[in-house]
């Protein structure tokens, strides 16, 4: 199958070809009525259509998003820094489920599945708490949480950066990556990740936070690699975001 499949092939790591191998030798085994059942599977996952439910769930989204928008205006309209900051994390949340629909079905089955290998659930905790520990480096000399904010903002701030990863590392982690080199895509991550830094840095250029943000993404893009998935990614980065917020 990826022999004819040679996107399908760029897609997988060595283990998982051989993986695929052997059940295709266990797949020569089996009766017909269980191949033809393999063939249906098989036509679901590689066909061209894709469900039309994250397209839907994005359209919702982005109203509520819009909505939330203007009420905080009109009912805050002396809280504009706020509302910049508590509003942008929460508009890439609502953009998430787009980049869900533009994954093929093949992507979404392979970055997404539930990885509870040993070595990939090491990896994760790992890769938390050196985000976590960059995060609040970042965060160290400026703290949007003081004074606290109240719970209407601080639960759009908490929903924003606890979804707004499943966009970045669709982007950053996938995207981009697969544009530039082979895989496991080293230079397209080392790459994304100073896209990833561009787009966190404020305009006033500071190297040291700089630094920072370039190694926040470099961490999760070697996440992404050891585990060969995206979910983990998203859910260290949207774990370390979280407990960054609540603590600050």
């Amino acid at each position: 199958m990826t022999r004819h499949l040679p996107e399908l092939k760029s897609l997988l790591t060595s283990e998982e070809k051989d993986s695929l191998n052997d059940n295709y030798q266990q797949y020569e085994k089996e009766s017909s009525a269980v191949k033809r059942s393999i063939a249906r599977d098989l036509r679901s996952l590689l066909g061209s259509q894709r469900p039309t439910y994250p397209a839907l769930i994005g359209m919702g989204a982005v109203l509520i998003w819009m909505g939330l928008l203007i009420y905080h205006g009109l009912e805050f309209p002396d809280k504009k820094l706020l509302r910049f900051y508590i509003f942008q994390p929460l508009l890439l949340a609502a953009l998430a489920p787009f980049s869900i629909y533009l994954l093929s079905n093949v992507e979404r089955k392979l970055y997404f599945r539930l990885d509870t290998r040993p070595e990939s659930l090491l990896h994760s905790i790992l890769a938390f708490t050196a985000l976590t520990m960059l995060l609040a480096s970042i965060n160290q000399d400026w703290l949007p949480g003081s004074p606290r904010m109240d719970a209407f903002h601080m639960s759009i701030w908490v929903i924003g950066i606890a979804f707004a990863p499943l966009f970045e590392e669709i982007a950053f982690r996938q995207w981009v990556p697969s544009k530039i080199g082979r895989d496991p895509h080293w230079l397209g991550h080392a790459t994304s990740a100073l896209i990833f830094t561009a787009a966190h840095v404020p305009t006033t250029l500071d190297l040291e936070m700089a630094a920072y943000y370039w190694l926040c993404g470099f961490t999760l893009s070697a996440l992404r690699i050891q585990t060969g998935s995206l979910l983990w990614p998203f859910l260290v980065h949207a774990a370390a975001n979280v407990a960054i917020a609540l603590a600050l």
